[in-house]
């Protein structure tokens, strides 16, 4: 067979398994299911309520992706969300098209806002590191992220790659808040991140690198 020949019919055969991969999402696993089992589970696992605005819609490279625009994650009661984003991605197995099982692999977040005041009261719900502990661990991926205070940028430029595991970001908050002697000052989130600007008490730091190992 001719290398030309080879090639269109590669193409065709590509084509067409494009499109029944389409068709099959479409028909069997709706984008608007799997954003309802996300937020069961923000609102089961982390005690947070989660809102976007529709549609929900997949991405398929280089891995399964779930994306919401606009997304907002709060606390009940609250009208300040704890979170907000230009888009959450959420990369799935591709097994959450099949079953009502859903499996986080990978969070990335672009451009999120995040409220300090309200993620502080979130980690104080945790406790001691209890059963009522968030049971959350998976692959993060932040860009351009600004940290707020009462409405105002305390930080901005932030990015971040690394692993996060909610149990553990608990239990520190827990040892820091009760100065705990083998508290750290920072969080137990291994990998590598970048923050442009803090502005803090009058004080205002530039262009910091930190890089951390596997929390112990």
């Amino acid at each position: 067979m001719r290398p030309r020949r080879l090639l269109r019919i590669t193409a065709v055969v590509l084509a067409l398994l494009g499109i029944a991969v389409a068709l099959l999402l479409h028909e069997y696993a709706r984008p608007e299911r799997v954003a309802a089992l996300l937020a069961e589970q923000a609102q089961s696992r982390l005690g947070l309520s989660l809102a976007f605005r529709p549609p929900a819609r997949y991405a398929l490279w280089p891995r399964l992706r779930l994306q919401l625009d606009d997304a907002r994650f709060g606390l009940p009661g609250e009208t300040t969300p704890l979170l907000t984003l230009q888009r959450l991605d959420v990369s799935l197995p591709w097994s959450s098209l099949r079953d009502s099982r859903l499996v986080i692999e990978e969070l990335r977040l672009q451009q999120p806002q995040l409220e300090l005041g309200a993620l502080q009261r979130w980690l104080a719900r945790g406790g001691d590191g209890d059963s009522a502990s968030p049971d959350l661990s998976l692959h993060l991926v932040v860009t351009d992220a600004t940290l707020l205070q009462d409405g105002k940028a305390v930080a901005s430029g932030i990015s971040l790659d690394g692993d996060i595991d909610a149990q553990q970001m608990q239990r520190w908050w827990y040892e820091l808040e009760q100065a705990a002697p083998n508290a750290n000052a920072l969080p137990p989130l291994p990998g590598q991140a970048r923050i442009e600007r803090i502005e803090l008490d009058g004080v205002r730091l530039e262009g910091i690198r930190i890089e951390s190992g596997t929390a112990q």
